[in-house]
């Protein structure tokens, strides 16, 4: 008689395809309701039940680096609670902590059979093609577009959110998924076939990204390029300029370049990044920057602009910059008045109006405002004590990733991770100007899916190692 799968076999297969696709959300009273709060505790409440049952056991990952981490940084945030104005979104911001942690324990824990990791992938990759899918057709039929800074685009009719609520967090999304997909169409496959059908979804999410008109996602996903080439060099190039690939490339670069608003965006991307550079540079440095340096050239970007457009273009800009740098101005006084353990955890926009009203040059129109900085958010509310504790958590990570990087021997076990840390480095520069970690549905998918692909490659590397002895 065939064994049924375990409950959590399920229940993660389940979540890998809702969560990235279903974006509704409601309200209980005050409890929120959405795919990601139903799934995590199904999840949880399935791991328990086969635990118990002994239908599931549990990997020799080691957990305790992480779990450590995990723990200074909740025991500050709950002595932080002191200092919390109100409880209501402190609760809560612990429970979603809580079950991110939970989340990331059970996947990267339990051990699952190298077929039930495929049928994993699969699930969460048809789940991301849909989504991805979805992503054009909403732009093409103009279905619920977003029409935030729609005022700095001129051609496109909208900005595409598809199934993850706000153009900043899809472009983020995407950016974490699409080094697998490059690495899957270079590297991985060898049929011509099967590598031009992986790299047209590739195509797919990077037409996305450049629909969600994020400017701080497309250099990440530049960043990310450069990324898998700098840690796979050899394999890659060698891949990738095989002359399919290379014509897919070109030919995906042209579209990307006649898309409505790329150059004007692009050119606007760079001219934010010299303004908020040349805000922080030693004077010298800034002045050439901004072209004050004497020379008859100017800055970088110095140019007179051809004409009134393009002026109204660089102004729009340096609005958009001057409120942004603003906010993160608005969160470092926060956290530098209450150093030891911030404001409370979940508080920030609890005390944003004190702030601005105490401080009137960080007024920008609005009495709640987002910080748009997680790590500025995370140092208001628990302190630089909160702010380290954090921050350790993600230098875990990576020290983990980077261990099964050199210690991965076969080909897909290294492109997993590979794909994850320059995925995931994605997720951690766009958290410089969004607070996407506290996004649950995106924040989720990021656990769920960095504790899935770590335990399955370190079953590959423990295999392996055991096969050699």
């Amino acid at each position: 008689m065939q064994v049924r799968q375990p409950f959590t076999y399920y229940a993660v297969l389940w979540a890998l395809f809702l969560i990235p696709l279903v974006s509704y959300k409601t309200y209980i009273g005050p409890l929120p309701l959405s795919a990601e709060v139903v799934m995590i505790p199904l999840i949880t409440l399935a791991a328990l039940v086969d635990y118990r049952q002994r239908r599931i056991q549990l990997n020799d990952f080691p957990l305790k680096p992480i779990a450590l981490a995990f723990a200074a940084f909740l025991i500050i945030a709950i002595v932080s609670l002191v200092k919390a104005v109100s409880l209501a979104p402190a609760i809560m911001e612990l429970a979603r902590y809580l079950s991110y942690v939970v989340l990331f324990f059970i996947v990267v824990k339990v051990q699952f059979t190298r077929e039930q990791y495929v049928r994993f992938a699969q699930s969460f990759g048809l789940s991301a093609l849909l989504v991805g899918v979805y992503g054009v057709i909403q732009y093409i039929f103009g279905i619920s577009l977003n029409t935030a800074g729609l005022y700095a685009l001129k051609e496109a009719k909208g900005r595409v959110d598809s199934t993850l609520v706000n153009p900043n967090y899809y472009a983020s999304f995407l950016n974490l998924v699409i080094p697998a997909l490059l690495l899957f169409a270079v590297v991985y496959w060898r049929d011509k076939k099967a590598q031009l059908l992986m790299f047209a979804v590739y195509a797919i999410y990077v037409m996305n990204l450049v629909l969600t008109y994020t400017r701080a996602a497309w250099v990440a996903m530049l960043g990310g390029f450069a990324l898998v080439i700098l840690l796979m060099p050899k394999t890659f190039v060698k891949n990738a300029i095989r002359p399919h690939i290379l014509i897919s490339f070109v030919v995906l670069l042209t579209i990307v370049y006649f898309m409505p608003d790329v150059q004007s965006r692009t050119y606007s991307a760079v001219y934010a990044m010299e303004k908020i550079i040349s805000r922080h540079l030693p004077s010298g440095l800034a002045d050439h920057f901004a072209g004050d340096n004497g020379d008859e050239n100017g800055g970088l970007l110095d140019e007179e602009p051809d004409d009134e457009e393009a002026a109204q273009d660089e102004a729009t800009t340096n609005r958009a910059v001057v409120s942004r740098v603003t906010l993160w101005k608005t969160g470092w006084v926060m956290m530098k008045e209450n150093p030891v353990i911030g404001v409370g955890i979940g508080n920030y926009l609890v005390r944003y109006k004190e702030y601005v009203t105490k401080y009137p040059e960080l007024y920008i129109g609005h009495d709640q405002y987002s910080v748009h900085n997680s790590y500025l958010k995370v140092g208001a509310e628990t302190g630089f004590l909160g702010l380290f504790a954090f921050v350790a958590i993600y230098v875990v990570y990576y020290v983990y990733l980077l261990r099964l990087y050199l210690a991965s021997s076969n080909r897909l076990s290294k492109l997993i991770i590979v794909a994850l840390i320059a995925g995931s480095a994605t997720f951690m520069v766009q958290n410089l100007s969004n607070n996407l970690i506290f996004i649950p549905q995106l924040n989720t998918i990021f656990w769920l899916v960095s504790g899935l692909a770590m335990a399955f490659v370190h079953q590959a590397v423990a295999r392996s190692s055991n096969t050699q002895a």
